[in-house]
């Protein structure tokens, strides 16, 4: 048995793809809670006892149950991955096999059973961003964190000589060049309370320029989106400074004194909403100036993979279309029941379509978004894939 801690790589998809018959997944939604430990654990146990009740009314082979009753035992046994949970479990699982992921991002609750492990889901990972900046800004404080795909949100550290909330600012503005005052309440002033706007201003300015310093120097090309938890005005000032190459994301409401897994929290919910979100307008866009430079038919996509010639593939992890790819050729062969059986018309054992494409993609440099069609409107999905192309058909 084999935990992984990071995400997924090109190898360990070739390592889970292919054949494995009887092979069972089980994607299971997790928290680092150690309270809700227990449910998670019930969950997995419960998937895997369906799942070898399903092969045995199939009449599977009773030497394969009794390995994956085996393989069960070893990953309910193993404290390792109890006492380390993220937001979910991913478990593939065969006779002699067993590979489990502690991943970062919510997936949705399932197990399948075939001769092939269902990969849609995992897929998720890799393809979406699963990291993110967040700065918590109000008048009593304002903190930076670090949300990074395979660890929970951790607030960074700052330079002790930054205002570190909005009286501290006032006072640097009142005293002379700028430099911090000691005086008590007593020294504010008759005007303090007409200077409020101004001084919210140069507080959330201050904060916006010493956030764009410290995470210039950990992501320079500005890839890693930033969260901004604060309420008005602070707010609006601070985004109006905040604006550059890197996607600023308004979450307005309250952010005193919110603990680091409420910050995660929050965080994987808006990373979750903004893959979403972008996803969306990308579609969009495609359909609107596509010029010749969409492909929606599976057995063409595969033809096209094999040439480099996918740009990016869009597919619905909820959606399974069975059948084999040669790696090869990009030759696909559904399923019987047009790729809804288990197997090919001459009993060969069928996997889903839809993440082979996505590996094949991958392989040849292209990138791969996984969406739910139930999240996008049908004005632009109408999967369950979508390819762009590099160049338009003819």
């Amino acid at each position: 048995m084999t935990t992984h801690y990071e995400l997924p790589t090109t190898t360990d998809f070739a390592a889970l793809a292919g054949e494995h018959h009887p092979a069972v997944t089980i994607y299971v939604s997790t928290s680092p809670v150690v309270s809700e430990r227990e449910r998670a654990e019930i969950a997995v146990k419960s998937a895997f006892d369906e799942a070898i009740d399903r092969l045995r009314a199939d009449d599977a082979d009773p030497a394969a149950l009794d390995a994956l009753k085996s393989e069960r035992d070893r990953v309910l046994a193993d404290k390792s991955v109890w006492s380390a949970l993220a937001r979910s479990l991913a478990v593939f699982a065969a006779p002699g096999f067993n590979e489990v992921y502690v991943l970062p991002n919510r997936l949705d609750d399932a197990m399948h059973v075939g001769s092939h492990f269902t990969l849609g889901q995992l897929l998720r990972a890799p393809s979406q961003d699963q990291e993110a900046f967040a700065v918590c800004l109000s008048s009593n404080e304002w903190t930076l964190w670090h949300a990074q795909p395979t660890a929970r949100a951790e607030e960074m550290p700052l330079d002790p000589d930054l205002p570190r909330n909005l009286e501290d600012a006032a006072n640097r503005e009142r005293g002379d060049a700028g430099q911090r005052r000691t005086g008590g309440h007593g020294d504010r002033g008759t005007h303090e309370g007409d200077r409020r706007p101004e001084i919210h201003d140069i507080y959330a300015k201050r904060v916006a320029d010493a956030v764009r310093g410290v995470l210039q120097a950990h992501d320079p090309d500005d890839r890693v989106p930033l969260f901004v938890f604060a309420a008005e005005p602070l707010l609006s000032s601070f985004l109006e400074r905040a604006k550059n190459g890197r996607r600023v994301i308004a979450v307005p409401g309250g952010a005193d004194r919110r603990a680091a897994a409420e910050i995660d929290e929050e965080l994987r919910r808006q990373l979750a909403e903004l893959n979403v979100d972008e996803a969306r307008t990308a579609l969009h866009q495609l359909a609107d100036g596509s010029k010749g430079r969409v492909e929606r038919d599976i057995a063409a996509i595969g033809r096209l993979a094999i040439d480099g010639a996918v740009e990016t593939l869009w597919f619905d992890f909820t959606t399974s279309v069975n059948g084999t790819l040669d790696a090869e050729s990009g030759a696909v062969e559904f399923a019987t029941g047009n790729g809804e059986g288990d197997a090919l018309s001459d009993g060969r054992h069928a996997g889903d379509l839809l993440p082979q494409l996505a590996m094949l993609v991958l392989a040849k440099g292209g990138k791969v978004v996984t969406v739910r069609s139930e999240d996008l409107a049908d004005d632009v999905w109408d999967g369950p894939a979508i390819a762009e192309l590099r160049f338009a058909l003819t």
